[in-house]
């Protein structure tokens, strides 16, 4: 064996011990992959998810699950995602000082109608009893708890400060979604038989209808 060779053979095997002991000391050091609901072989999901995307203006954006478009329909400074009204109407407050709340058309951007923003002093709203989200060290999982018992939707392990967020359901009930600390919208289905897949990602406040 040459010199180089050997030297070579020394460096890699440094390189595999520096990388064995980063991933003994800190654990995985890259968030989980997931495949995209839009690759072919995916269900087809229903639904429209609003979210907003922080930039030099505010801006809320409306994705049709069904197709993966994703419109912009409303820009203000200081934007805040209230959610949906019972018209299929957006909620946003925007402002900063004197706040005021704006019922936006999904579909045209338009604002209906708008008032000074009054806050909310009630409890936040509940999240589906029937879903649980537990993080330790990196370590996720999405739990569901139906009437054929309990099952895990999602078990994965990334970085230590990897975890799971906001969550619900979808509204023909056939699906959970919920968003990661990498701002990627996941779904799953319920009955366990298939995702998670990614939506859509880069997204703050999301709130699926």
């Amino acid at each position: 064996m040459t010199g180089d060779r050997r030297l070579w053979l020394g460096a890699a095997g440094a390189v595999a011990v520096v990388v064995v002991a980063v991933v003994l000391l800190f654990g995985v050091t890259t968030a989980p992959t997931f495949p995209s609901l839009y690759e072919e072989g995916a269900p087809r999901i229903e639904g429209a998810l609003a979210y907003v995307e922080y930039g030099g203006e505010d801006c809320v954006h409306v994705l049709d699950v069904a197709s993966g478009e994703s419109r912009e329909v409303y820009c203000n400074d200081w934007v805040g995602l209230d959610g949906w009204d019972a018209d299929g109407n957006l909620r946003v407050h925007s402002g900063n000082g004197r706040e005021y709340v704006s019922i936006i058309d999904p579909n045209t951007g338009e604002v209906l109608e708008w008032d000074e923003f009054i806050p909310f002093d009630g409890p936040p709203p509940r999240e589906p009893t029937t879903l649980r989200v537990r993080s330790h060290d990196g370590r996720v999982t999405l739990v569901y708890d139906g009437e054929a018992g309990e099952a895990t939707l999602i078990d994965v392990e990334g970085p230590r400060n990897y975890s799971l967020w906001e969550f619900g359901m979808t509204a023909d009930g056939n699906y959970a979604w919920v968003c990661d600390s990498e701002d990627r919208i996941l779904v799953v289905a319920l009955d366990g038989s298939g995702g998670p897949w990614t939506v859509t990602d880069g997204v703050s406040q999301p709130m699926w209808q």
